[in-house]
């Protein structure tokens, strides 16, 4: 992969990549001076036009084959890790990359540019590496999107995983008095004031569940509720009874979501908690079948055994 960049105030800043892979990892170090910043519209196609005077540095050392590159910008950025010494990101620096998926930065990118995030409607996954403590840069971007947001906080071997669910806003005419007013969808735009001063306050994230319950599909619902169970970062006990029972009275429907996402690890969290209810475990197993899961399905059946075993009839004379 190949870098454009400048040198300002003895550390880089990345103006443009070229590459082959659309997965984009931006390196630590450029020639010894660490990586820091991110130019304006670094990874969109809408730049006016390409800065002269940059200096050029190949990854890895090895000359690529300039006639398979290609700028990496706009369509064809699919995600980007950003390095733990990357501090701050230019104006419009994702501007139009509509197929940007992931996203992954440390807790040190404090400054995000104005527009950074405009265009980029496929963006449904952040990964911050926690290294100086609580508080992150994630408010900043969620507030810039509407779309469904997983997110996953990482200290060393510990992780919080959260799910920001889609929000949107409708101009809604009231014809006779003749006033618009804005109607709020989804739940979102509440899961988005879940911060405090850049940190995550988990009693309040998980208060919403009641509010996501009358807004948002079962499938959002069932992926945050084993996110805090299986990532359970300053969860409480009642917190964790309420997600516990949305499984029991839902338990169908998130079985069906579970086994049509191949969802193994939220199905062995089912066995772990010993949420298991036989009817509901039966109607997975005949859906697994009917959809070819067969993995999924070997998992249902010796749990089936396991947990509800057929009773054997005895006879008298």
């Amino acid at each position: 992969m190949r870098f454009h960049y400048r040198i300002e105030n003895g550390s880089v800043e990345i103006v443009r990549c070229f590459g082959r892979d659309p997965h984009i990892v931006i390196p630590e170090k450029i020639e010894g001076r660490d990586v820091t910043r991110t130019a304006a519209y670094a990874f969109s196609s809408r730049k006016e036009k390409e800065e002269e005077g940059v200096l050029i540095f190949e990854s890895g050392g090895l000359q690529t084959v300039r006639e398979e590159e290609r700028l990496l910008a706009g369509e064809d950025v699919v995600s980007v890790s950003f390095p733990d010494t990357m501090e701050q990101i230019g104006r419009y620096v994702f501007y139009g990359c509509r197929n940007l998926k992931d996203l992954a930065f440390s807790d040190r990118l404090r400054d995000i540019g104005s527009g950074a995030f405009t265009g980029c409607s496929s963006l449904e996954k952040l990964e911050v590496r926690m290294r100086e403590g609580s508080r992150s840069c994630v408010p900043e971007i969620l507030g810039d999107l509407w779309q469904r947001i997983d997110v996953s906080f990482l200290w060393g071997d510990e992780e919080a995983r959260l799910v920001f669910p889609q929000h949107y806003e409708e101009a809604v005419e009231n014809t006779p008095a003749r006033i618009l007013f804005t109607q709020h969808h989804g739940s979102g735009n509440n899961y988005r004031q879940c911060f405090y001063n850049r940190e995550v306050d988990y009693r309040k994230y998980d208060a919403l569940f009641s509010v996501a319950k009358v807004h948002d599909k079962t499938e959002v619902l069932t992926d945050l509720v084993f996110a805090r169970l299986m990532y359970p970062a300053g969860l409480t006990g009642a917190a964790g009874q309420e997600y516990e029972d949305y499984i029991r009275q839902h338990q169908p429907e998130v079985l069906e979501h579970l086994v049509q996402t191949e969802n193994m690890d939220a199905l062995r969290e089912i066995s772990r908690r010993n949420l298991w209810q036989e009817s509901a475990l039966e109607a997975a197993l005949e859906y697994a079948a009917s959809e070819g899961k067969t993995e999924i399905l070997g998992f249902l059946m010796n749990e089936k055994h396991e947990r509800f075993p057929v009773k054997k009839t005895k006879y008298t004379l």
